[in-house]
């Protein structure tokens, strides 16, 4: 009897060290998910500065140009 009761506790401890392994899994995937969040949003932010960039420049070329008009014919 008083060696079941021990592989019993044996038993209750491994669970407990890959219970707390886990524990600490988490807490890494938590970390890397917090980083990557930021990660992301700086990606957008670089995106949305580009296509702010870029609709600029097509207003810029589609504007109407003011000024002496030279017909070259």
């Amino acid at each position: 009897m008083n060696i079941a009761i021990m592989r019993a506790f044996v038993d209750i401890r491994k669970i407990l060290l890959k219970q707390s392994n886990i524990n600490e899994q988490l807490a890494e995937i938590k970390e890397r998910i917090g980083e990557h969040d930021v990660q992301l949003n700086e990606l957008y932010d670089a995106m949305d500065n580009l296509l702010d960039e870029k609709i600029t420049q097509l207003k810029w070329k589609d504007r109407e140009k003011i000024g002496f008009k030279i017909d070259k014919k």
